[in-house]
């Protein structure tokens, strides 16, 4: 399907994520994968669109539902990601390090990954726009995550510590290693525990499951802020370390 929206102007196609360095776990997993276009430009979001709804109403069902397309052109693979592309740097440094080319060339070689700085300064950017004050109020009502099942409980709880992992260790933090590292180091290893679990055999005992969430969940995103907001300030990122901060107070404001 994206072959008959881009044309000629498709050049690559790769499998990124889990479905690419492995750990794919059927019950949550995203199906993650990357167009490299000749161009791109500000309508290119929206062809994207037209291919990702076609596919899922061809192949209509839970895994079609998961599927996330990022895009951008060979320049943007190389050396980073423009205005109008959807590669941010952590998928970036996936696609280079480990995606899966599943159609067209693979033009990879010499492509510079993004630094630990870029990848601390991108999952900050991502965290500030993911952590309204909704989803912050959802944090101390974690029954809201359960409500969805393996997927839910487990993603809410391994997003900060994946970005936790690429913050100390300086690359990207797939689930099951982000998910040991952390258990042996984070503040909350009994979580992480968990949260690998259900992710690989679903929730089992939802009432033990929503009383850890409710006892570790919020103090394991003060931790991630936290980290990321000292780390942020030693690399000079003033106003994105002042947004993390932010997202600190307001987690603190959010009704028990």
């Amino acid at each position: 399907m994206a072959q008959a929206e881009f044309g000629a102007d498709l050049r690559a196609v790769f499998m990124l994520g889990s479905l690419a360095h492995g750990g794919f776990a059927p019950l949550v997993s995203d199906i993650d994968v990357a167009l490299v276009l000749r161009t791109v430009d500000a309508g290119t979001a929206a062809r994207v669109a037209r291919v990702v709804g076609s596919v899922q109403a061809e192949e209509p069902g839970e895994l079609a539902s998961r599927l996330s397309v990022f895009w951008s052109d060979w320049d943007g693979v190389r050396a980073g990601a423009g205005a109008h592309a959807r590669l941010p740097e952590i998928d970036r440094a996936d696609l280079i390090q480990d995606g899966a080319l599943i159609a067209g060339e693979d033009r990879r070689a010499g492509a510079e990954p993004p630094s630990h700085a870029d990848l601390v300064t991108s999952g900050a950017r991502f965290a500030v726009t993911l952590l309204t004050d909704d989803y912050l109020a959802s944090l101390a009502a974690p029954e809201r995550h359960l409500a969805r099942g393996a997927r839910g409980a487990s993603k809410v709880v391994l997003f900060p510590i994946r970005f936790l992992y690429t913050l100390e260790r300086g690359s990207i933090g797939h689930n099951h290693a982000a998910a040991v590292w952390y258990e042996a180091s984070g503040a909350c290893p009994e979580l992480a525990r968990a949260a690998l679990a259900w992710r690989e055999g679903g929730v089992g005992d939802g009432r033990s499951a929503l009383e850890l969430l409710r006892a570790q969940l919020i103090p394991l995103y003060r931790e991630f802020l936290e980290r990321y907001d000292r780390a942020l300030r030693r690399l000079g990122e003033e106003d994105l370390a002042g947004a993390v901060a932010d997202a600190h107070r307001r987690l603190g404001q959010a009704p028990g």
